[in-house]
């Protein structure tokens, strides 16, 4: 993968978190460049650089539960407790008083099954983001691990990139939370299988 489209990448996840930093900055962080950021930035960027370099390492990997929790575990070290863990206690949603369900492992694996069974690969890789980002299974970092996995499932696919453009962030936001609330992921799958899918010229 070119270096630039990791730092794109990185960088637009930074923004969909909240984050403020810029694309020139969390080139720096990755460079190892003097800059002036604060600490929570130079984690995400380093963890999610961690990460990245983990999801092509492991394309053959299955996609499972065992798989989630390596992801959320590179990106939330040093950066929240419990990283890797199943939760165990509720968590509250920015923007909306909906709350997640408890998660149950069990319930968690047999829905990644039934996902893993859908023969659109780019389908797939979007009803992962969904449920992965609506379940809130960890403590933080929901969304990253759902971009991950989304990815994975595009590039060993040979589809493309998942990202979310910039110019269409605080409208993706407003889609997911609709989407936390009424559990129906038709309109952000349509969302995001148009904007959110830098596709491989072939």
């Amino acid at each position: 993968m070119a270096k630039r489209l990791l730092v794109d990448s990185i960088w637009k996840s930074a923004n969909l978190e909240g984050l403020g930093t810029t694309f020139p900055k969390t080139e720096a962080i990755l460079a190892n460049a003097p800059t002036t950021t604060k600490t929570e930035e130079v984690l995400f960027v380093i963890n999610m650089k961690r990460a990245w370099q983990f999801l092509l390492d492991n394309l053959a990997y299955d996609n499972c539960l065992m798989l989630l929790r390596e992801y959320n575990k590179v990106v939330g070290e040093l950066l929240f407790r419990y990283a890797g863990e199943i939760r165990t206690i509720p968590v509250q949603i920015g923007g909306t008083s909906w709350e997640p369900e408890m998660p149950q492992t069990g319930i968690i694996m047999d829905r990644l099954h039934e996902i893993e069974k859908i023969k659109d690969e780019e389908l797939k890789a979007l009803k992962y983001f969904c449920y992965i980002a609506r379940a809130q299974m960890f403590i933080d970092g929901n969304k990253r691990v759902a971009q991950l996995m989304a990815n994975k499932v595009l590039i060993e696919n040979d589809i493309g990139i998942f990202q979310i453009p910039i110019e269409k962030l605080e409208e993706f936001k407003g889609m997911l939370i609709a989407f936390y609330e009424s559990g129906n992921d038709t309109e952000i799958i349509a969302f995001m299988s148009r904007y959110c899918i830098r596709r491989i010229m072939r």
